[in-house]
């Protein structure tokens, strides 16, 4: 773990812990649930700045909006009738799909685990397609669309405090499908739907197990964007899905069944966002 580690600090607000980050010369570690930092060997960091007691565990609506506080465990947005109510449900199903064990999603946060975020990262991919974004405290406050967070996430003391995730419009609809391999989701996609008149009016589609974090399918989204939304275009789309994607490799499956398999994940999301719309109709 960390072999020169020397303090814990417990800042009772986010001042406290922001004052404590900007004297960070690289050994000073954030910790919540402290998951990640399990399997952690370090020998930098001496430091650790443990957030779980500012308060920031929590799930409130507000004009509009959906705020999530970062220190929210995995397992609150799995169990939350508010999380399962919340577009179409994905946001639940990303966070079960984060981890097999509900005793590592009951510590690991949600903010944890967007700094962490990998490219297998379901909850990421979910987040990415109902265009969430990020509230940092720092100097100042501000919010980063989730698309560039993690290009920016070292913000030079800054602390990620929430998530803020848009309502769906009416006539919007969101789904994710994940393809297992061994109880482990190898890939998975997340796609979010507007429809008018029964034509696609605006689509997002983000798939996992691309290089370095989940991205963003934007040819297909511009190809389904204006057309009917009907399962021979949905066909067609998860065609071009499967070209588009470049997957990784790594010890759960090649990128060449990954390439295989984005097809019937991106078709299987892309349906259900049909039969969402059906049942409403």
């Amino acid at each position: 773990m960390l072999s020169n580690l020397k303090n814990v600090f417990r800042p009772k607000s986010i001042p406290q812990a922001l004052a404590l980050l900007e004297k960070n010369s690289g050994s000073i570690l954030i910790i919540a649930g402290g998951t990640k930092l399990l399997q952690t060997k370090n020998n930098i960091v001496q430091e650790l700045v443990d957030i779980t007691g500012l308060e920031l565990n929590y799930m409130n609506d507000e004009d509009g909006l959906t705020r999530i506080g970062a220190t929210t465990p995995l397992q609150k947005l799995v169990e939350s009738q508010k999380s399962k109510n919340l577009a179409n449900g994905i946001v639940s199903q990303a966070a079960q799909l984060s981890h097999r064990s509900k005793m590592i999603r009951n510590v690991s946060t949600l903010g944890g685990e967007l700094v962490t975020t990998s490219s297998l990262s379901t909850l990421y991919c979910a987040l990415l397609v109902l265009q969430a974004q990020v509230r940092i405290a720092g100097g100042e406050e501000f919010a980063l669309a989730m698309n560039i967070f993690l290009n920016k996430k070292n913000l030079g003391g800054g602390l990620l405090v929430e998530v803020i995730i848009p309502a769906m419009e009416p006539q919007t609809y969101a789904a994710l499908a994940p393809v297992f391999h061994t109880g482990k989701p190898l890939l998975c996609a997340c796609v979010r739907i507007s429809l008018s008149k029964r034509k696609c009016q605006i689509a997002k589609i983000a798939i996992t197990s691309t290089e370095r974090v989940p991205q963003r399918l934007h040819t297909i989204e511009e190809y389904l964007e204006g057309k009917p939304f009907t399962p021979a275009i949905i066909e067609t789309a998860a065609d071009k899905a499967a070209e588009q994607f470049i997957p990784i490799s790594d010890s759960l499956a090649s990128k060449e069944y990954r390439q295989e398999v984005s097809h019937s994940a991106v078709k299987k999301a892309l349906l259900k966002c049909l039969d969402h719309a059906e049942s409403a109709i």
